[in-house]
């Protein structure tokens, strides 16, 4: 059931060839191995996806095409767990990845205001491309949660997706 799952959902090698991304890959992107279904390939999937959505970084694509190619994780799953990820959740990635960071560094958080506010400075300095006044502890104490909470749902994602995929291959066997 699950193999057939993601079959269902997946693009086809044949239909995203001609995309602009994996233009600058050249070949090595219509690789087969990019493309299988199996729980190694979709766990690395989730693992890169989960990890690079998190971070609300630009060009987020090419980061993950690169893991991709590198350890050989399912393509379509990673860059669509990314893109579907990254610009629904991004206010509240901010503000957990701020918590963690706090509580890290031992900064007492005033208020919902106060993380309100750097967020939002936060989010105009990712609109302006960088360009503008950041407070660079506050950036440290940001980007220190961010890199943290990336890393703590990546792997989370990989092993609860090995599990699912256990349990689903446990109860097929099951009915035989």
């Amino acid at each position: 059931m699950t193999k057939r799952f993601y079959h269902r959902w997946l693009p086809s090698p044949d239909s995203v060839k001609n995309s602009k991304i994996l233009k600058i890959f050249g070949d090595s992107a219509l690789n087969p191995v990019l493309w299988y279904v199996n729980k190694k390939s979709i766990s690395r999937a989730m693992l890169i996806g989960t990890f690079w959505g998190i971070l609300p970084i630009p060009f987020h694509s090419v980061l993950i095409m690169l893991c991709v190619i590198l350890f050989d994780a399912n393509l379509p799953i990673s860059l669509m767990l990314a893109w579907i990820m990254n610009p629904f959740t991004i206010i509240p990635i901010l503000y957990f990845a701020f918590w963690i960071g706090t509580k890290i560094y031992n900064v007492h958080m005033i208020n919902n205001e106060m993380i309100l506010g750097i967020l939002h400075q936060v989010v105009r300095w990712i609109k302006n491309l960088g360009h503008g006044y950041v407070d660079l502890s506050l950036a440290k104490i940001l980007l220190t949660g961010l890199i943290i909470e990336a890393a703590i749902f990546a792997i989370l994602a990989y092993f609860i997706t090995r599990l699912v995929w256990q349990y689903h291959v446990y109860q097929k066997w099951q009915k035989r």
